[in-house]
């Protein structure tokens, strides 16, 4: 009775306003709906994101129902959930793009069904409005990440979670009767951390929360669940795909450059320069644009929201700690995982989907913790609340009406037949000559891109992918040469000695010291000791740089390892003859995406030009489309004798 007449006399002191939203919640549910519907139709993009990523996901999805292959790299569960849409309607990028749509929308509606009775529709319903027009989320309704997949299984978790571990009256459970409630919490934590590495981490969270709530016999039985769980999946998959890759190779993210782990692994100040660098970037850059209160793709970052945001945090934990159970697991979750993010991946992967993830959650705390704070101890200043959130309403409205006007055209040109409708010319030639290419190439022969996935996705062929120039490190650089050799290495910056071609064993391009002095690039030369004199005088007559201190190079390259790169083009040849590769696609695209300054992503460009300065004549220019940012196909014709294509 006690209980009832503290929620009547709650009811009695609310603001209009709060009895408005509480009155009508439904009614707002399905308004939450109705626009997240109409914002996925108006945003939708019926073109393969031009990062590839999303790409791989479609891919893996076919391996795995045509051929069983477990998708090991990234996050598997979500190729698999696709694999059955795959195997019926084939690769139908339109089909796939939609499903991110309905996931999205369906967290939506159960993160309404995890709190209608737990948080005051005067918070809920309003984080529901504000993320039904963000435009920033709904980007992401029509591509294949695997977010909106995450986002769907995170609202799962967080409904279940809500369902049996935040409830007014804390239950006891006893683990005879009620072990099934932890293996399926446990099963939402392995399927969170199988979707994304970084869903593991919602263990920290649940530990957190149920070590400040004192709840020892939930924490063991959690903790339990989940390893039973996670050690189950791995048996199977060791037992059903013996040879599959793993999905959490956390090398790659303790090293200091992800791509390139020569570079070596962080130490401690390295870790916390990540955690103020990403902390920049994803609240004082991508959080704020979420908001609406900062422009579209800002690229300047602002220290002192980070700050204030952190202090917000903060106060909002304290304002919720002991009204709101429920807002105060969300702010340990989200604390939790923005903080791992943050720590875990390298600074320059700078992608808004890394947090996009967590918005829904980080709004409905941040009004939560505002409307509390303001409910109490600040009571004159609640006015402020709903000036909050109307800025929010019109900064949200202001960014997504300009996307959609920028989409709409677009897409009537995309449903008409355009398909390209919407790239630039050099994304526009890179795909006609992927679709070229698979056109007037056997099949059974192998044709090298740059972006593997995207081809596929525009040929239903496979690619194989070269996604960098393999380095070496700055160890394997020789001192000794073997009995009647020398070493020598030359400033190849302005000038290649074509005798020494053959005799070429590594190229080092960057910031090069060079008997002290500068050099951009160099080149590493293993010849026969009695032509060392006359190749001496040759280069002093020409006034060309070089060294025989080897010794002193190699250190040099030691000290200098992060700024150079190191190739060895006996390894890049390698690996396109070991790989079979005959066909190159080589395109023009723009290092800087919103405009042609001339300069593109030159990987395959170097690559091809490595090999060419030990071996030329080695690949061949066979066909060309586009006058302007061009795309090429380059043969491998290792007798220096090209095939002829049929045009």
């Amino acid at each position: 009775m006690k209980q009832q007449k503290n929620k009547q006399n709650s009811k009695t002191t609310d603001k209009p306003n709060a009895v408005f939203f509480e009155n009508n919640k439904k009614i707002f549910l399905w308004l939450t709906i109705i626009i997240s519907v109409l914002m996925s139709v108006l945003l939708f993009d019926v073109k393969a994101s031009l990062s590839g990523d999303d790409c791989d996901y479609v891919i893996n999805a076919d391996k795995f129902c045509n051929d069983f292959i477990f998708p090991g790299f990234r996050g598997p569960l979500y190729p698999i959930i696709l694999s059955p849409f795959v195997l019926i309607f084939g690769v139908n990028i339109v089909l796939l793009k939609a499903l991110s749509a309905i996931f999205i929308i369906l967290s939506i509606w159960l993160l309404y069904k995890s709190f209608v009775n737990k948080i005051k529709a005067v918070i809920l319903i309003p984080t529901l409005l504000l993320v039904s027009i963000c435009s920033y989320v709904f980007f992401y309704a029509s591509y294949t990440y695997s977010e909106p997949f995450f986002m769907l299984i995170q609202a799962l978790f967080v409904y279940y979670f809500s369902k049996y571990f935040l409830n007014d009256v804390e239950n006891e459970y006893n683990i005879k009767q009620d072990w099934r409630k932890y293996l399926i919490l446990g099963s939402l934590i392995l399927a969170l951390g199988l979707t994304r590495s970084i869903g593991f981490g919602v263990l920290g969270a649940i530990i957190l929360y149920f070590v400040i709530k004192l709840r020892w016999r939930d924490l063991f039985f959690t903790l339990s669940a989940s390893a039973i769980m996670f050690f189950a999946f791995q048996i199977f998959k060791k037992v059903v795909w013996p040879y599959a890759g793993s999905a959490y190779d956390i090398k790659s993210y303790l090293a200091k450059n992800f791509y390139n782990l020569n570079q070596g692994m962080e130490d401690f100040s390295g870790f916390i320069d990540r955690l103020i660098q990403n902390s920049n970037i994803y609240i004082s850059k991508f959080l704020y644009m979420f908001l609406g209160l900062r422009p579209e793709n800002t690229q300047t970052i602002a220290p002192v929201l980070t700050i204030l945001t952190y202090i917000l945090f903060a106060v909002c934990l304290i304002a919720v700690f002991k009204k709101n159970k429920s807002l105060l697991f969300i702010g340990i979750y989200i604390g939790v995982m923005n903080f791992a993010s943050f720590i875990i991946l390298q600074s320059n992967w700078q992608q808004d989907r890394l947090i996009m993830i967590y918005y829904p959650f980080i709004l409905l705390f941040l009004l939560g913790g505002i409307f509390y704070l303001f409910s109490d101890k600040l009571r004159s200043f609640r006015f402020i609340y709903p000036i909050i959130i109307a800025v929010l309403f019109i900064g949200n409205f202001s960014h997504s009406s300009i996307k959609i006007r920028k989409n709409i055209p677009v897409l009537q040109r995309n449903i008409t037949g355009n398909m390209l409708a919407g790239l630039t010319p050099d994304w526009q030639n890179f795909i006609l000559m992927s679709q070229w290419a698979d056109k007037h190439i056997d099949k059974d022969i192998k044709i090298a891109s740059r972006k593997p996935s995207i081809s596929y996705i525009y040929t239903g062929r496979m690619f194989e992918g070269i996604f960098s120039v393999p380095s070496q490190p700055a160890d394997s650089l020789p001192t000794v040469a073997q009995q009647g050799k020398s070493i020598i290495i030359i400033d190849a910056g302005k000038v290649q000695v074509q005798t020494l071609m053959p005799y070429l064993n590594y190229i080092i391009a960057g910031n090069v010291k060079l008997n002290g002095v500068d050099c951009n690039f160099a080149c590493l030369y293993t010849i026969n000791s009695n032509e060392t004199e006359e190749l001496i005088n040759q280069l002093n007559n020409s006034n060309i740089r070089y060294s025989l201190d080897a010794t002193d190079f190699k250190n040099s390259c030691k000290d200098l390892e992060n700024k150079i790169s190191i190739h060895n083009p006996d390894e890049l040849l390698y690996n396109i003859e070991n790989r079979n590769i005959k066909y190159l696609l080589l395109p023009s695209i723009r290092l800087r995406p919103e405009t042609n300054t001339g300069q593109i992503v030159n990987t395959l460009n170097r690559y091809i030009s490595f090999i060419n300065m030990k071996y030329p004549n080695r690949f061949f220019s066979i066909h060309k489309i586009g006058a302007s940012e061009p795309c090429e196909l380059l043969e491998y014709a290792p007798n220096g004798v090209p095939t002829r294509l049929d045009n």
